[in-house]
């Protein structure tokens, strides 16, 4: 869908009422919680989502928003009827303190962003845009990936590279395995790992702003796995164990705080069952 159509179809829903009529049926419903994902910061109007959601939902940090949702009403106290959000960005792109922490201090509004330590450490680009990295910077006019060979002069070639690229590190059965993979493809294709402003905003946050993030009252982090491989492809249990406990306790231990909330990568039904949940505690 072009960003034309979905302008049009979003702004049919909102002039035709339909929208309005969403918040006022929501209002008069049962207790829920709305979760808000994004990825990127920027790249689009950032500012005037968090306007229009402050407006019209009560925005809680991940974990606060979970809490209260199970909590029952204190005798006597009456409740803001407005719909329960939480609104959580993923990864941890280094837009996520350029763009949406600025913000956030700004509008007065909690953010929670699910990190990714191992990223963080290496600093490496994140594996799922290598693909597209690749085939765009490729140094080479021809390249045999898996036994098909991609002519690069072709634009729907480069194209179909970088979905090949972003399938296989998508589908690895290790984290190993998915390095060695992309580290073959760097070489086949002639690729460096230099980059451009706008690719180096798509790399992970620091050590050094996670911290400067964790003092603000406005920012949550989140456990992502180690290295973010999907899950309900790795093969080996002790893998996906130490892929979900050793990322929040990295966390845990450069924070020096607790995390309490976990985002599944992925997490959409054909590849597994959930997007995020509260950890229980220790």
């Amino acid at each position: 869908m072009t960003d034309w159509l979905r302008m049009c179809l979003a702004g049919g829903l909102y002039y035709s009422g339909l929208v309005r009529f969403a918040r006022w049926w929501t209002t008069r419903a049962g207790r829920y919680l709305v979760v808000l994902n994004y990825h990127r910061a920027s790249g689009g109007n950032l500012r005037r989502h968090l306007l229009y959601l402050r407006r019209y939902y009560r925005i809680l940090h991940l974990e606060a928003a979970l809490e209260e949702l199970y909590s029952p009403d204190a005798p006597g106290v009456r409740r803001d009827r407005r719909p329960l959000l939480a609104l959580t960005f993923d990864d941890g792109y280094a837009d996520s303190y350029t763009h949406a922490f600025a913000l956030a201090g700004e509008l007065h509004v909690p953010l929670t962003i699910f990190l990714i330590p191992g990223y963080i450490e290496s600093a490496h680009c994140f594996w799922w845009l290598e693909g597209e990295y690749l085939s765009h910077h490729a140094q080479v006019d021809e390249v045999k990936i898996d036994g098909r060979t991609y002519r690069l002069s072709w634009a729907r070639e480069r194209e179909a590279l970088a979905q090949a690229i972003y399938a296989r590190a998508c589908q690895a059965r290790t984290v190993r395995e998915r390095e060695t993979f992309l580290t073959s493809a760097y070489h086949a294709l002639g690729a460096t790992s230099s980059k451009t402003a706008e690719e180096r905003r798509a790399s992970p946050l620091t050590w050094g702003v996670v911290r400067e993030m964790a003092k603000s009252a406005w920012i949550s982090f989140g456990a992502h796995t180690m290295n973010h491989p999907v899950l309900a492809y790795l093969t080996d249990p002790a893998e996906i164990q130490f892929e979900v406990e050793q990322g929040r306790a990295m966390l845990e231990q450069r924070l020096e705080r607790q995390v309490r909330s976990f985002a599944y990568p992925l997490g959409k039904k054909r590849c597994v069952p959930c997007v995020g949940l509260a950890f229980a505690g220790h």
